[in-house]
This record gives structure tokens, sequence and C-alpha cells, in this order.
């Protein structure tokens, strides 16, 4: 199974090749454009092109993998919550009278932290 990050690189990966795909059909569609204007619709094109990757460049270093400290607790937590849910839930998967999920939180919470 794809991480988050790798699920969020994949589509920026996307949204660049959609970008590049309509820089090419601007390409095919500068032919139907007299002449004259030739001038001017090479250099936006090439600014849009310039744009969708450079765009793509940050956002791919804004997606960072978490780190082992992050994925640990992760871990730790996932953990807790299946130990919470044992403990505050009836065997057909009801919460006992008078808990909620906001208290299975709390205790997995707090199971966390002692792990």
């Amino acid at each position: 199974m794809a991480t988050t990050e790798e699920q969020a690189i994949a589509a920026i990966d996307a949204a660049e090749q959609l970008a590049i795909a309509n820089v090419q059909l601007l390409r095919q569609m500068k032919k139907l454009i007299p002449k004259p204007f030739d001038v001017l619709t090479e250099p936006a094109i090439q600014i849009q092109t310039g744009i969708a990757r450079g765009e793509a460049k940050l956002a791919r270093k804004a997606v960072r993998k978490a780190s082992p400290a992050v994925r640990r607790g992760r871990k730790n937590l996932s953990k807790a919550l299946k130990e919470a849910n044992a403990k505050l839930r009836k065997k057909n998967g009801q919460l006992k009278k008078g808990k909620t999920q906001a208290d299975v939180m709390r205790l997995a919470q707090r199971l966390k932290k002692k792990m």
C-alpha cells in the first residue's frame, strides 16, 4: 500500500503531466493563429511550461517523508487504538454503555504516552 507521501507525489506528477499536455495542445492550436502573432504565443507557451514544471518541483519538495519518530508514534497510536477499542467495546463491536468514540481516543492517547 502506498504511503500518503507517495500518493501526494503521484498526484503532483499527474497534475504536471496534465499541465504539459495542455501546453502541447496550445502548440497544436498555435498553427491556427496567424503568423504575426507567433512572436507573442511562443514566449507565452514557454512561460506556461516553466510555471508547470516549477510548481510541480516546489510541490514535491513540500511533500516530506515522515521522520522515524513520527512513524513510530503513528505505529504506537495504532496499537493503542486497538487496545483501547478492545477495552471499551463489547464483543459485538458496540461501545459499552456511557462510552463514546472520544473516550476511546482519550484512552488511546494515554496508552500511547505510556509506550
